[in-house]
């Protein structure tokens, strides 16, 4: 099957690109307009959580605290906007603020991270998972005893960022609804996607970080300082996805939701090893599982689909398994398909090898 599969990839490949074209079209005529803009709109955590994951893991390092940073964000940017005590009528904080305060705490959560485990060298999977546990459980403590709340911190000072229309193209009716009615925050993804694609491939700064995840030793005896690398890239990464949960918190609801990541850092880390790590590829990906989650709570609406609100609600995480399944069957084929051609070219030099050491003696005779 592997053979079959070399032979004709390229005609594969052309296929599934026709499939993915198709799929898209019918989504565009099939589906209402509002359920293909919240896709797009729900895509935003995926796209900021997979580059924050791809950044940390092209520095060498596997960043598994992307959920706990996420929630460290979405809860600081809603803490800076909140306040009880502002009258009706007078004018709440700009919820930028609170987007900039959740990028600075998800870089310190970054740093300190970094500096746990390349420092003091902890243990990366226990650090990550006590980082999320602290922060999931730090959320709900401070809610409890500083603002009194149980699940929920709402108030009326808590100005969600606004929906930006883009003049030019708002009327238009596909480009309309595909680039126009959304967030600062989901503009900004998108723009980080090129950015760190140009940082990571045309910047000395994205070679060093490449070279460090690829070669460690080799990146060391060229001069490069690996542990402030990998520390940037960690700190960098820590804000990106501070940056996601500020969307969750002020891009969506106007408000925290006790564990309202959800595992969305998760799906985002799985996001990045599914586009092996390259930014372009991740975006697609994002548009997928965002795509997904929207289709998911619009099947959960309709009354003649009647199907159990849990099992919808598991969509993304289906998509996820199916995701790191294919994952692992590309990785596997990859290493039987090396593994294939390091014997066929060897087989081929050692036969070469005895074909001129028979020849020889002949030649000589």
């Amino acid at each position: 099957m592997l053979e079959w599969i070399m032979r004709y990839q390229r005609l594969l490949r052309n296929g599934l690109i026709l499939v993915v074209v198709a799929l898209v079209a019918w989504m565009l005529i099939a589906l209402p307009p509002t359920v293909i803009q919240s896709g797009i709109r729900f895509s935003t955590v995926f796209i900021l959580g997979s580059l924050a994951a791809l950044l940390a893991s092209r520095a060498g390092v596997l960043n598994l605290a992307i959920e706990g940073k996420m929630l460290l964000g979405a809860f600081i940017g809603v803490v800076v906007l909140y306040r009880p005590d502002l009258p009706p009528d007078a004018v709440g904080v700009n919820p930028l603020w609170g987007v900039l305060a959740a990028a600075l705490a998800g870089g310190f959560l970054g740093f300190v991270f970094a500096v746990l485990y390349l420092q003091i060298r902890v243990n990366l999977i226990i650090l990550a998972l006590a980082l999320n546990l602290f922060v999931a459980n730090a959320t709900v403590f401070f809610m409890r005893t500083a603002f009194g709340v149980f699940g929920t911190l709402a108030d009326p000072s808590i100005t969600g960022l606004p929906t930006i229309e883009i003049a030019f193209i708002k009327d238009i009716p596909v480009l309309g609804t595909l680039f126009s009615g959304y967030n600062i925050i989901t503009y900004l993804s998108w723009v980080a996607v090129a950015v760190i694609s140009f940082i990571l491939y045309y910047t000395k700064f994205g070679r060093h970080i490449r070279a460090v995840g690829e070669n460690k030793e080799a990146a060391e005896s060229v001069g490069i300082n690996v542990t402030r690398v990998q520390i940037f890239a960690m700190t960098l990464s820590g804000m990106l996805a501070g940056v996601a949960g500020a969307f969750l918190s002020l891009g969506v609801l106007s408000q925290f939701l006790e564990n309202m990541s959800a595992g969305r850092g998760w799906i985002a880390l799985t996001v990045a090893i599914f586009a092996m790590n390259r930014p372009v590829p991740a975006l697609l990906t994002s548009l997928f599982f965002g795509m997904s989650e929207s289709i998911g709570l619009f099947v959960e609406r309709q009354e003649a689909i009647n199907l159990p609100s849990n099992l919808v609600q598991m969509f993304p995480q289906i998509a996820t398994l199916g995701a790191l399944v294919l994952v692992a069957m590309r990785i596997r084929w990859s290493e039987i398909l090396r593994r294939r051609t390091f014997v066929r070219d060897f087989s081929a030099q050692l036969d070469d090898l005895k074909q001129k050491v028979i020849s020889k003696p002949a030649a000589g005779d």
